[in-house]
């Protein structure tokens, strides 16, 4: 580093360093992408990069349900609207229209596992991932209903 502007680009760097190990922990942890036993390359490579989506969509669900507008914008704009009705009618015993991302995600969160007691922190992205697969075989059971 010679210059100022080189040292702000690698702290900058230095400052995605959590993300980005949130991130292979996701892979590594939520996503068990050490597991597949694939014998052809392009295969594993197809699998890698679905789980790098499902991956990267924990941890923007965490992050939704910690943002400042997470009580205020509705659960549907950022999640199906069956995934919504399915999550309330379990939580409430009745579908709400008014649910929002913070509603959602907390109770996503309880599905998981999350006591959602007041001196509990925030849900992380392996109980809300728990919670969402639960949640995807409830929709299929709703479904086949």
């Amino acid at each position: 580093m010679k210059t100022f502007s080189d040292a702000r680009r690698v702290i900058g760097w230095y400052e995605c360093r959590w993300v980005i190990e949130e991130y292979h922990k996701a892979m590594k942890t939520g996503c068990n992408i050490e597991e597949p036993q694939f014998t052809c390359t392009q295969r594993l490579q197809l699998a890698i990069a679905l789980l790098s989506v499902v991956a990267l969509s924990l941890l923007q669900l965490r992050d939704a349900s910690r943002r400042a507008d997470a009580q205020d914008r509705p659960a549907t704009s950022l999640f199906g609207e069956d995934y919504v009705s399915v999550l309330c009618a379990w939580r409430h015993r009745e579908v709400r229209s008014d649910w929002t991302i913070h509603d959602f995600c907390l109770a996503l969160a309880r599905l998981g596992g999350h006591q959602n007691r007041r001196k509990d922190k925030q849900p992380g992205w392996l109980v809300l991932w728990r919670g969402w697969v639960k949640l995807a075989s409830m929709l299929d059971g709703a479904i086949a209903g």
